[in-house]
């Protein structure tokens, strides 16, 4: 299970990533044998976190929800929604150049599937495009579990929140384990 946590963690080129890495097969030999033919899972890696500061802290929270939350608070500045389609596995934030990591659970059996994530932020403008050594904004991740729509713009009122839709839109879009055309849900087997 996902777990609901709030930590502080390094962003590196605007990004945090949200990762899930699949288990190991149970026997190392077939994983070994696996591995050396090139066969294998890569790990689910959504930069779900977008950040105003180039490099540096960001506080960010996930909460693990049973159903869709009620309206955003008005103290977010920039709201969007994205479904995700999350394989088992382990679960993680991390940078995209994997310096730091921050564990927030597994997905097992029936908790794999679709899920939706309201990604809220605020303080994107504070020190846009700096590196900072101390956190100067703050994201908040909703996640529940329910069937896939397209991205949903709630709210955009940070100057540098406005392009968050085309960059859902562009990891959708990319060759990547990731990859979906738009508006579809990120699917890892695709």
């Amino acid at each position: 299970m996902i777990e609901s946590a709030a930590f502080v963690i390094r962003a590196v080129g605007h990004a945090v990533d949200f990762v899930v890495e699949p288990f190991p097969p149970a026997d190392p030999i077939a994983s070994l044998q696996a591995a050396m033919r090139g066969e294998g899972s890569e790990p689910l890696r959504v930069p779900l976190v977008y950040t105003g500061v180039h490099t540096g802290p960001v506080e960010l929270a996930i909460e693990v929800l049973q159903e869709r939350p009620d309206a955003a608070s008005p103290i977010w500045e920039d709201v969007h929604e994205v479904s995700l389609t999350l394989p088992e596995g382990r679960t993680y934030f991390n940078t995209p150049t994997e310096w730091e990591m921050k564990d927030v659970g597994i997905l097992v059996g029936d908790e794999k599937g679709s899920y939706r994530a309201r990604i809220q932020a605020v303080g994107r403008d504070a020190a846009f495009d700096l590196v900072v050594d101390a956190p100067t904004e703050r994201h908040l991740i909703q996640l529940w579990k329910v069937s896939a729509s397209p991205p949903r713009v709630i709210s955009t009122k940070s100057v540098h929140g406005k392009s968050i839709l085309k960059l859902i839109r562009l990891w959708q879009a990319t060759g990547t384990a990731t990859a979906q055309t738009e508006p579809a849900p990120i699917d890892a087997h695709r």
